[in-house]
């Protein structure tokens, strides 16, 4: 595992040893004798992946140290207690650098705008779709780190109608390839536009909020500010980057092209997004959060009450009047009930009751797919000739990649689900749109950890990383911990005279047995 510490002067990046071995005593004085220095961390992890990282900070708001486990290896999001036990969390995340994580497809497709049968392997990111919509609608939205494809844009065509941008999440080249079957009606998309098969995520860490955001704006988080899931908030406070149930875009810095492009126009593009939570809102846009904005329609979901519903914060969104309802969801759970071969209010051994199941199944993905073509139907989408945006982003393959791993068949029948929402999405706008009219790009936010016991790796629970630093410094310095790294007590820090460098270089030095409790069976880990 790697540590990046990220203070004011320079960014450090420290290498811990995940091993169930213990080491010799050391000193709260400094850190222990021998910690790799710094220079020897950015020489180990590399030019690209420090790039990447350096890319995804922002100061103020990301942690002060960061983890970078060795690949394969996963920090996880959910504590050791109940390690070695049948109570251990299995669960992975997914906040690292390296190419399972960062390579994810980028497709564009729309005949009479997109050049058919364009291959391209050269490198490239998804900050440069902002600067693609910029090409097709010859709007000058300004987004530094954002390139167009222009291979991919047909020249001299007028804007289309609509454009809209599709992201799995999760849904990056390593899942995709696992189920090369699962995705017939996007690999008909792939044979008739442009693909782009080294394409990346461009920062690090591999978090939603962060690269929704960077798809929106066309800028990595360093400058548009969400630069992880979990942020130091500017009075202090370390919590959810979009607030929570607030769904509140306020730590959002950069405009988005969405936003931009509907104040240009007066606010007579019609806006809109479909996803599962706010951590997806950077994609499209503050809504009247910007001075002079509106509340352009979003629709998210809200895990209660129940098995949860359609909801978005409402004094900067709009929610549409007319979504399916529990009823729907009801009986697409139903559906899926028998698809296993027995009515038992279950699924494959997961119960269709808890709600921390339901949207990681077909039924879910289904019940958006309604939720997004009825949304299309309804509202002023491609009606006039300004064109329209809309975003979707589609949660269950991210959802299931936690729950059951990218390596289980249920992960294959949500990713099939999600082919039949695009196929559905197609055709509701060629209805209503007219064939020829819109554009569609398509992209992931991330791929997925493969299980850690499969590739020879481990889980590594930061809490008890967080302790261990603790006892060693002898003082309350750590406020959170989280997949992604450390958030400090600064003033803790100042008083005992320990600096952010000594912290991360304790880190570096600890074996991650030292940490773990002393009734667990070091060898099963």
């Amino acid at each position: 595992m790697n540590v990046v510490l990220r203070g004011a002067r320079q960014l450090v990046v420290l290498a811990v040893v995940a091993s169930a071995c213990t080491g010799e005593p050391s000193t709260p004085s400094g850190p222990p004798p021998g910690a790799p220095s710094v220079d020897r961390m950015l020489r180990d992890l590399g030019g690209d992946v420090v790039t990447a990282l350096v890319r995804g900070y922002h100061g103020g708001v990301s942690t002060d140290v960061a983890f970078v486990p060795k690949p394969h290896n996963v920090v996880v999001r959910w504590s050791g207690q109940g390690l070695g036990t049948d109570l251990s969390d299995p669960r992975t995340t997914h906040p690292t650098p390296w190419d399972y994580h960062q390579r994810v497809p980028i497709v564009l497709y729309g005949p009479g705008h997109v050049r058919p049968g364009v291959r391209s392997a050269r490198s490239l990111d998804v900050a440069d779709l902002p600067a693609t919509f910029t090409q097709l609608t010859e709007f000058p939205f300004g987004a530094p780190d954002s390139d167009p494809l222009r291979e991919a844009v047909l020249p001299g065509r007028p804007p289309p109608q609509v454009i809209v941008l599709v992201a799995y999440d999760g849904g990056g080249w390593n899942l995709l390839e696992q189920w090369p079957r699962a995705w017939p009606f996007l690999r008909q998309l792939m044979a008739a536009g442009a693909v782009y098969t080294n394409a990346t995520i461009g920062s690090a860490p591999a978090v939603t909020s962060a690269i929704h955001a960077t798809m929106g704006t066309g800028v990595y988080p360093r400058t548009h500010g969400v630069s992880e899931i979990t942020a130091r908030r500017p009075d202090g406070s370390i919590g959810d980057v979009f607030f929570g149930e607030e769904a509140d875009p306020r730590l959002l810095k950069a405009p988005t092209f969405a936003d931009t492009w509907d104040a240009h126009m007066g606010n007579r593009s019609w806006n809109g997004l479909l996803a599962y939570e706010s951590w997806h809102l950077g994609m499209m846009g503050r809504g009247s959060g910007v001075p002079g904005g509106d509340r352009d329609v979003a629709v998210l979901w809200e895990q209660e009450p129940g098995l949860g519903q359609f909801f978005v914060n409402e004094s900067l969104y709009t929610l549409p009047d007319r979504l399916p309802g529990d009823g729907d969801l009801d009986r697409q759970l139903r559906r899926l009930d028998g698809e296993d071969g027995a009515i038992d209010g279950s699924w494959r051994g997961y119960d269709l009751t808890d709600p921390r199941v339901v949207p990681a199944t077909p039924a879910f993905v289904r019940h958006q797919g309604e939720a997004l073509v009825e949304m299309i139907r309804r509202e002023p989408v491609g009606e006039d000739a300004i064109t329209d945006l809309l975003f979707v982003e589609l949660k269950p393959t991210d959802f299931g990649g936690h729950l059951w791993n990218m390596v289980a068949s249920q992960e294959a029948e949500v990713l099939r689900a999600q082919d039949d929402v695009l196929r559905s999405l197609v055709a509701e706008l060629d209805r209503k749109v007219g064939q020829g009219r819109w554009v569609l790009a398509f992209t992931a936010d991330h791929g997925q950890t493969p299980k850690p016991e499969t590739t020879g790796g481990l889980r590594i629970h930061p809490d008890l990383l967080g302790r261990k630093v603790e006892e060693y410094f002898g003082r309350s310095v750590v406020e959170k911990v989280t997949p992604t790294g450390l958030f400090l007590d600064h003033d803790v820090l100042g008083e005992a005279g320990i600096a952010l460098e000594d912290v991360a270089r304790f880190v570096a030095d600890i074996r991650y047995g030292d940490a773990l409790p002393s009734d667990v069976d070091r060898s099963s880990i």
